[in-house]
């Protein structure tokens, strides 16, 4: 069976070598090195006075192109001579002075946004439109509607008699002008609503950009492994002996540890260790069948020897605590991390006891090597033979200090969790969970909020009813992620401002006000945004 992210204190995030701070430049922008080039990066004042300068210049030109398309009318339309003139001059000297002037700078700064912020020029669909479009009534307004307006005044200036006629070029501007507004009206709601996604361009980049940020954050790799041996632990139980595909030791690990699973479908599980953990020639993990599952399980027990998959990890948010004695608490599968946790026990010297559950004695894997222990050390209880067992008789009788260890079905871990305020106060609960717990609705509900990537700026909007992890791959296909359901651990962000609404299942009661993680696959915000170390 799987076994999921625990309820204990997550540990402190890896230290991250330390990274050249990119160079300062005095218009507020960066440059960050990106292999052997340069990509320049506006800084957040830069950002903020260039996005300033850009919608102040659009909505001039907009209210500009406005006041023209209403001259252009009142020019086609009266037949006054000099009313005519003078609508005319006045649509020339409007283009001849401010339009240009806002134009150039709207141009300018759009150019730069777009080359000195995580939108990027032509790396989205809405940007790319916006940018021709707009590339597009300069060069109308410059190559054709220029003289067509000096051509109208001067049209209009030599009309003799009291009635004008407009000509050929105020019929054109009548019908253009206007469209022109319209366009740049468009052009604004673009800007707003952002209604397409990334182009081919923008595809390839967010990919290489993932692809980066993931080796930055040290996002778990796959390791090929070959599955050495296949041996049949207990009814619908199977033990798999994973050597390296390279030969080589595998990875250090510890009592409680867990690797994630890549298997030849693309499927990730998550499977606890068990064995001697000096033991580095190979992982050992068990994996109970379970038809009505996801499929992880049936396809782990198709696996034979010979056959190569991946492995990611290894990584223990169920760590053996530091006591004197231990009570381990295990249900059907969820005994497996207790056995390097009795050993260790052992090894220390420390008192421990463990009660062991399960359907039936055919069912519970390696229960000829705990008997061995003796029954005043291990207490079995198989359903099929006896009846349940006093949970709370045994948390009771627990001396001050203990810490109890937990894993296995959600009914018991629940019931563990209810009777241990009560049952017994002078322990410490440390638990591994096998599926999400029913958690009481969040007071912040699912309404939506912001992530914002600190190596580039880029805000990603979270919408209510989808999860941050969701949102977060449209920028970060690459982000790690295994169980997504908050029992795993393994999509753990650094948190580097805001307040995170923690809904996971790694971290216990008494860890869930830190500010400095978040598990995004289940997790949202508290506040408005929150700025993650991605």
């Amino acid at each position: 069976m799987s076994t999921p992210a625990l309820d204990r204190p997550a540990p402190r995030p890896p230290q991250r070598q330390e990274q050249p701070r990119p160079e300062e430049r005095p218009d507020g922008g960066k440059r960050r090195r990106r292999g052997r080039r340069e990509e320049f990066r506006l800084g957040a004042r830069g950002r903020k006075l260039t996005l300033a300068l850009h919608i102040a210049s659009s909505v001039g030109w907009m209210g500009l192109s406005m006041s023209m398309a209403t001259l252009a009318l009142i020019g086609y339309l009266t037949s006054d001579p000099g009313v005519a003139e003078g609508a005319y001059y006045a649509m020339y000297v409007f283009d001849e002075t401010t339009v240009s002037l806002v134009s150039l700078v709207s141009g300018v700064t759009g150019v730069l946004l777009g080359c000195g912020t995580p939108w990027g020029l032509l790396r989205h669909w809405w940007v790319l439109v916006k940018w021709v479009l707009a590339l597009s009534v300069a060069v109308f307004a410059w190559v054709y509607t220029h003289p067509l307006v000096l051509t109208a005044a001067e049209r209009a200036g030599e009309t003799r008699g009291d009635t004008y006629r407009p000509g050929t070029e105020a019929a054109v501007l009548a019908w253009t002008v206007p469209p022109v507004f319209a366009l740049l009206v468009f052009l604004s709601l673009l800007s707003v609503y952002k209604p397409w996604g990334r182009t081919p361009r923008g595809r390839r980049h967010a990919e290489a950009g993932a692809r980066r940020r993931a080796s930055t954050a040290g996002a778990p790799a796959d390791t090929p492994v070959t599955v050495a041996a296949v041996d049949r632990l207990a009814d619908g139980v199977v033990g798999l002996r994973l050597e390296p595909a390279a030969g080589g030791p595998v990875a250090p690990w510890t009592a409680g540890a867990h690797i994630d699973l890549v298997l030849p479908s693309g499927r990730i599980r998550q499977y606890s260790l068990h064995g001697a953990p000096d033991d580095r020639s190979c992982y050992r993990v068990a994996v109970l069948k379970e038809p009505e599952g996801r499929g992880g399980s049936l396809e782990a027990h198709r696996l034979a020897a010979g056959d190569r998959i991946a492995v990611r990890g290894p990584r223990n948010h169920f760590p053996l605590a530091d006591a004197e004695r231990y009570l381990f608490v295990a249900g059907g599968i969820g005994v497996v991390p207790f056995l390097p946790m009795i050993e260790e026990a052992e090894r220390r010297g420390a008192d421990w006891r463990l009660v062991y559950v399960g359907r039936s004695r055919a069912g519970m894997a390696f229960l000829t090597e705990l008997e061995r222990y003796g029954p005043d050390r291990v207490l079995v209880h198989a359903r099929d033979e006896s009846e349940r067992p006093d949970l709370a008789a045994l948390l009771a009788a627990s001396p001050a200090g203990t810490a109890v260890h937990c894993c296995g079905p959600d009914g018991m871990m629940r019931a563990v969790e209810e009777l241990m305020d009560r049952a017994c106060p002078q322990g410490t609960l440390h638990l591994e969970r096998f599926t999400p717990s029913a958690r009481p609705a969040s007071p912040e509900g699912d309404r939506p909020f912001e992530i914002e990537l600190s190596s580039t700026g880029e805000v990603v909007h979270v919408p209510a009813g989808r999860s941050a992890l969701e949102a977060l791959r449209e920028s970060a296909p690459q982000l790690a992620a295994s169980c997504e359901d908050g029992l795993c651990g393994s999509c753990e962000l650094r948190v580097l401002a805001g307040t995170p609404d923690h809904r996971d299942d790694v971290l216990p009661a008494t860890e869930r006000g830190r500010t400095d993680i978040v598990y995004p696959c289940v997790s949202r915000a508290r506040g408005a945004r929150l700025v993650v170390d991605l």
